[in-house]
C-alpha cells in the first residue's frame, strides 16, 4: 500500500507542477508586458505633470486611465488563475478516478 500511496502522491505533484509551470509562464509573460505598459504610462503622466503640459483636470483623467489599466490587469490575472486552477482540479480528479479504476 505504501508504494501505491507514494505513486499517487508523486502523480499529484507531477500533475500540479506541469500545469502550474506552463500556466505561470504564460502569466509571467503577460504580466511583464502589462506592468511595463502601466509603468511607461505612469512616467508619461509624471513628466507631463512636472512640465505643466498636464493640468489638474487632465491629470485626473489620466489617473482614471491608470486606475482602469491596473483594474484590467488584476482582473485578467484573476481570470487566468481561475482557468489554471480549474485545469488543475480537472487533471487531479481524472488522475484520482483512474487510480480508483473509474473511467471518466
Amino acid at each position: 500500500m505504501a508504494e501505491d500511496v507514494a505513486t499517487i502522491v508523486k502523480g499529484i505533484k507531477d500533475i500540479a507542477s506541469n500545469i502550474l509551470e506552463k500556466d505561470i509562464s504564460a502569466v509571467r509573460g503577460f504580466s511583464e508586458r502589462q506592468v511595463e505598459a502601466i509603468a511607461k504610462q505612469t512616467v508619461i503622466i509624471q513628466k507631463g505633470v512636472a512640465s505643466g503640459d498636464i493640468d489638474e483636470d487632465l491629470r485626473e483623467f489620466f489617473l482614471d486611465g491608470l486606475e482602469a489599466m491596473a483594474l484590467n490587469f488584476v482582473n485578467t490575472l484573476k481570470g487566468i488563475l481561475m482557468v489554471t486552477l480549474e485545469k488543475l482540479w480537472n487533471a487531479l480528479v481524472n488522475f484520482l478516478y483512474k487510480a480508483v479504476g473509474v473511467v471518466v
